[in-house]
């Protein structure tokens, strides 16, 4: 992996994502409003749908950042409850146990 987003870009990503889903629901409201007006019925409702589908997925794709930002925040905490499992791990176990050979009693199943 070449460069791997922080969780801090990906809230970002995510906030600009909704803000443009607003922002694109305005307009699209506003506009079509304006074409009613002048009497285009169809085109009005056409850029509302246009308008209502694109906000749709700018709002899933925000709604997956923050999924990868709760994923990514979870395997941050995983790492290192990992780090600290093996520091305890004591250095001279080994030491006191003997090298581990095969065991001399396989289970067959």
């Amino acid at each position: 992996m070449d460069d791997v987003p922080t969780p801090r870009e990906l809230r970002g990503a995510a906030g600009v994502a909704r803000t443009l889903a607003y922002a694109a629901g305005a307009v699209g409201v506003v506009a079509g409003v304006l074409l009613y007006q002048g009497g285009d019925t169809a085109f009005a409702i056409a850029v509302w749908v246009l308008t209502f589908g694109v906000g749709a997925l700018l709002m899933i794709a925000a709604f997956l950042l923050h999924g990868m930002v709760a994923l990514l925040a979870r395997l941050h905490a995983l790492e290192s409850d990992v780090r600290v499992l093996v520091g305890r791990r004591s250095p001279d176990l080994d030491e006191v146990d003997g090298p581990r050979g095969p065991d001399p009693h396989p289970n067959p199943w």
